[in-house]
């Protein structure tokens, strides 16, 4: 349940303030087309997103470049941990195709750390803005510990997810105006639910 009130949360969000999604998620394609720029363009498109559910008036053009420049140099180092482990586990996945018990249970670890691995990728900037004192090294651990701890909820998710991803490629237009931050919405919803919870905890005591 939690899964699907995560996703109709960030679906409501993007229903009801469709137009400030609409221009990040154009603005994310803008500046990703030098390649270099697509960390730090993903840390402005989960900036916008975090705000137009925290503080919506927040949420303007200016803010997502400013964060993009913000966090330019910071992001590259990141970027390109996340790409080259990525490019590792879709070559394991690619390369081995072997029935023996040995290449399944790898298989199946490498499927499992593609799984980890995407929704660390996708999560980990909400931690950051989340945080009093933020480090990319702090957010990318507190998303890790979230999707160990949220395994089932999260697969759900990315379900949800996947099939928005086909209709989108179907219409191919949708992916230029509005799925990725759709796709961020949802999994910033499933986060900000997360830790609106705890905090709820700790103040009761």
């Amino acid at each position: 349940m939690f899964a699907f009130r995560a996703t109709w949360r960030g679906i409501k969000e993007v229903w009801y303030k469709g137009y400030t999604y609409i221009w990040a998620n154009v603005a994310f394609i803008a500046t990703s087309l030098p390649i270099i720029t697509i960390p730090a363009a993903w840390s402005a498109l989960c900036k916008v997103c975090h705000e137009a559910q925290t503080s919506p008036s927040n949420a303007d053009i200016d803010l997502f470049w400013q964060t993009f420049k913000a966090n330019f140099w910071r992001s590259l180092p990141w970027g390109l941990a996340h790409f080259l482990f990525g490019v590792m586990n879709i070559t394991n996945l690619l390369t081995y195709h072997a029935t023996d018990p040995a290449t399944i249970l790898l298989r199946a670890t490498w499927w499992g750390l593609g799984f980890v691995w995407i929704a660390v990728f996708i999560t980990t900037w909400t931690f950051y803005y989340e945080m009093q004192a933020p480090t990319l090294w702090g957010a990318t651990r507190n998303a890790l510990i979230f999707v160990l701890q949220n395994p089932l909820q999260l697969l759900i998710i990315l379900v949800i997810i996947s099939v928005i991803g086909v209709i989108s490629t179907v219409l191919v237009g949708l992916w230029f105006v509005l799925t990725i931050a759709l796709i961020v919405a949802i999994y910033t919803s499933a986060v900000l639910m997360v830790i609106e919870a705890y905090r709820s905890g700790v103040n009761e005591g």
